[in-house]
């Protein structure tokens, strides 16, 4: 692919983005609230494996400049949260690894009198090595988001990846404690350059219909239909889906609830080239949560499986365990604790046997110096295991952090 073939496809993609923030700009027209909130960070990082290679261990240091805006909008019937942010990734020993990363995170929600819009959103663009190497920390604006890896494992120096995700929800009340709704995503994901051994560029569909209940102060349930549509771009292979999904929810106090959600589908896969497919698969999925939110610390724990598209060809299902821990030490020293397993594997794809075992965990403790430049250090471990490969990979990651954090919105 051309460099011109690259800036221009790097540009629908930035336009695509734009084009959301500025559908959630529009929410939020007319007498408005609006706040900033900058955050720069200059960091320095060792890493024992940085391609998280089983045989081949490169170790290097790497500097990072870090800068993002918090952005909030709100007017009586509606609030809106940006997150742009760019990221600057140095190497001195690794020229190839020397690249600018953008990130774009954003919700809105805008509210009539019975009904209900939001919309739910996430764009980045990564180095290949990056994207393959998810982190433990769940994402702060959209905790949600990011909760599966639709990528392989399978690094390419070199090569970046594209992914935009978009949700959008309408629910429009039935009475005070029940409502309808409507839900779609949509995912879309492409790599520079693209193959077929791992990095697919493709396209995802879902649509859902539901029924939601409150029965009382503590617990709410909701149920309904979805179908969704899988599609890969450089080979004849898609999917279709159908199926039902239920879930509960139950407010142990005021701070700390729990969730659970239960999914069946029926999935038709169908490969026209190489080799011929045609199967129809029975997939299930389940996930329990639980949010513990107060002043000082905070603390979420999930586990479960999903279903989600990949860049191998097909549908993943991802067996996962994740948890977060933060707290206030002090008034000025903050610590966050993260961990974070799954097991990827293909429910219908292309590829073979790509089953990956990965796991990751981070400890972090930041000081602030000031209302708003602080210290930081985080220690972080990676590991990795495919079942066709005799050997694992691990790294470790030591980093130290200087920044700038603006002071938070003032409700």
């Amino acid at each position: 692919m051309s460099s011109s073939s690259r800036r221009h496809r790097r540009a629908a993609w930035t336009a695509a983005a734009a084009g959301a923030a500025a559908a959630a700009l529009a929410t939020a027209a007319g007498a408005a609230d609006v706040y900033y909130q900058p955050i720069v960070t200059l960091s320095s990082a060792y890493n024992t494996n940085i391609d998280l290679d089983p045989v081949t261990r490169t170790r290097a240091v790497g500097y990072f400049a870090d800068a993002a805006t918090n952005i909030g909008i709100a007017t009586p019937q509606s609030e809106t949260n940006l997150q742009p942010r760019l990221l600057y990734n140095y190497y001195p020993s690794l020229a190839n690894r020397n690249r600018l990363e953008e990130f774009l995170n954003m919700n809105t929600r805008y509210s009539w009198q019975r009904d209900r819009f939001t919309l739910v959103g996430f764009f980045d663009h990564r180095d290949d090595v990056n994207a393959e190497q998810p982190g433990a920390v769940v994402n702060p604006v959209n905790p949600d988001l990011g909760n599966t890896s639709p990528t392989t494992g399978t690094v390419l120096v070199g090569t970046t990846r594209n992914y935009l995700i978009l949700d959008p929800t309408f629910t429009h009340l039935l009475t005070p404690l029940s409502s309808i709704g409507v839900a779609a995503e949509y995912q879309r994901m492409d790599w520079s350059p693209a193959n077929t051994t791992g990095h697919l560029d493709f396209n995802y569909y879902q649509g859902k219909v539901y029924y939601a209940k409150t029965i009382d102060l503590r617990t709410d349930f909701s149920i309904g239909a979805y179908g969704s549509r899988y599609q890969a771009k450089a080979i004849d292979s898609h999917s279709t889906s159908g199926g039902l999904q239920l879930n509960g929810g139950y407010n142990w106090t005021e701070v700390l609830r729990s969730t659970l959600s239960v999914q069946w589908q029926r999935t038709k896969f169908v490969q026209n080239q190489g080799h011929i497919f045609d199967v129809t698969t029975n997939p299930w999925a389940a996930n329990f949560t639980t949010v513990y939110k107060e002043q000082i610390s905070s603390y979420t724990f999930s586990i479960g499986r999903t279903i989600y598209p990949s860049s191998a060809g097909g549908l993943y299902t991802t067996d996962q365990v994740r948890g977060q821990y933060d707290r206030d030490l002090t008034q000025r020293l903050h610590f966050t604790g993260a961990v974070r397993y799954f097991r990827d594997r293909t429910t219908t794809g292309v590829v073979g046997d790509n089953t990956r075992d990965y796991a990751t965990g981070i400890v972090s403790l930041r000081y602030m110096m000031t209302p708003t430049f602080f210290v930081a250090g985080n220690f972080s471990s990676n590991y990795q295991k495919y079942r066709v490969e005799v050997n694992s990979a691990e790294a470790n990651i030591v980093s130290v952090s200087f920044g700038y954090r603006g002071l938070e919105r003032q409700r």
